[in-house]
C-alpha cells in the first residue's frame, strides 16, 4: 500500500512538472521576437527599388562619397547618382567608413534620397533614431525629355562690356519686348566664381554675410551675375567648382547694364560686370540639373 501511494505521488509530481514546462513553453512562444526593421542590401538595389522594406528602411555598407557639403552627400555609381542626407555630414562622413548605415528612403523633397537613421559598427549600434536635418536642398534631376537639347548654341563667353558689344548682345540675347519669354542658348562656361556681390555697400563689403554672396560667370571681357538660382543648383555649382568641372548647359540673359559708367568699373576677380543671367539647366555625368526654380 505504501509503495503504491509513493508511486502515485511520483507520477503526480512528474505530471505537474510536465504541465509547468508546457505552460512555460507556451508563454515563451507567445512573446514577441525583436525583428530588425532594416533590410540589408546593396546600395544599387536600394536605389533602383529592387528591395522591399516596411517604411523603406534599409541597411547598406557605408558608401564612398563623390562630394559632401553641409548636410548632403552625393554618391555616384557610374552615371547613377544618389544623395544621402545627415546632420553635419560634411564634418562626419569620414568617420562612417567601414560601418553599416541604417537609412530611410525618402521621397520629399525631390529627388528621392536616403536619410541616415542608424550607424552600426562591428555589429554594435553606436547611433540610432538620428533626426532628419532641416532646410536642406537637393539638386533637382531632370529627365532628358524635360530639357530642350535643340536649344541653339551661342558664344556667350565672347560677351564684351563696351557700348557696341552691349548693343549686339541686347539684340541677340534679350527678348524683343518686355515681358516676352527669355531666350535660351547653350554654351560652356569655364570660369565661374562664388564671391561677395560686386555692388555691396561699403559696410557689407567689409564684412559680408552668407546672403551677400553670389555666383558669377566670368568671361575674358565681361562678367554676368547668376540670378534666380535654385538652392539645389547652388549646391551643385560648388561641386563643379571644387572638382574643376566646366559649367555646360542652357542659359538665358536676364538683363544688361545700360549705364556705361557702371560697366566700365573693373571689380577684383570679376572685371566688368555687365548684367545678369540665369541657368536653365546644366549637365553633370549623364544627368541634367535644374538651374532655376520652376
Amino acid at each position: 500500500m505504501f509503495g503504491v501511494f509513493t508511486a502515485r505521488r511520483g507520477l503526480s509530481a512528474l505530471f505537474l512538472a510536465l504541465v509547468a514546462m508546457t505552460l512555460f513553453g507556451l508563454i515563451g512562444c507567445g512573446g514577441k521576437e525583436d525583428v530588425d526593421p532594416y533590410v540589408y542590401d546593396s546600395l544599387r538595389r536600394v536605389i533602383k527599388g529592387d528591395t522591399l522594406s516596411v517604411n523603406f528602411l534599409f541597411e547598406i555598407d557605408a558608401p564612398k562619397f563623390e562630394y559632401v557639403r553641409g548636410d548632403v552627400g552625393m554618391i555616384r555609381d557610374g552615371n547613377l547618382l544618389e544623395f544621402l542626407v545627415a546632420k553635419d555630414l560634411e564634418n562626419n562622413y569620414q568617420n562612417l567608413a567601414g560601418t553599416l548605415l541604417g537609412v530611410q528612403k525618402t521621397f520629399t523633397p525631390q529627388p528621392t534620397h536616403l536619410v541616415l537613421r542608424r550607424i552600426k559598427r562591428n555589429g554594435v549600434i553606436e547611433a540610432d533614431s538620428l533626426a532628419t536635418p532641416q532646410g536642406y536642398a537637393l539638386p533637382k534631376l531632370l529627365r532628358s525629355g524635360q530639357v530642350d537639347l535643340e536649344t541653339p548654341g551661342a558664344p556667350l563667353p565672347d560677351l564684351g562690356w563696351k557700348t557696341k558689344a552691349i548693343k549686339e548682345a541686347r539684340s541677340v540675347y534679350l527678348p524683343e519686348n518686355e515681358g516676352d519669354e527669355l531666350k535660351a542658348v547653350q554654351s560652356g562656361i569655364e570660369n565661374f566664381v562664388y564671391v561677395p556681390k560686386h555692388d555691396l555697400p561699403e559696410d557689407k563689403a567689409a564684412n559680408p554675410g552668407p546672403e551677400d554672396y553670389a555666383w558669377y560667370a566670368v568671361f575674358p571681357n565681361a562678367a554676368l551675375e547668376i540670378v534666380n538660382l535654385d538652392p539645389g543648383a547652388d549646391w551643385m555649382l560648388h561641386l563643379l567648382k571644387d572638382q574643376d568641372y566646366p559649367l555646360v548647359g542652357s542659359f538665358s540673359l536676364v538683363s544688361l547694364v545700360d549705364e556705361y559708367s557702371k560697366r566700365k568699373i573693373e571689380h577684383p576677380g570679376l572685371g566688368h560686370v555687365v548684367g545678369t543671367m540665369q541657368i536653365n539647366w546644366f549637365k553633370f555625368a549623364n544627368s541634367f540639373i535644374q538651374g532655376t526654380p520652376k
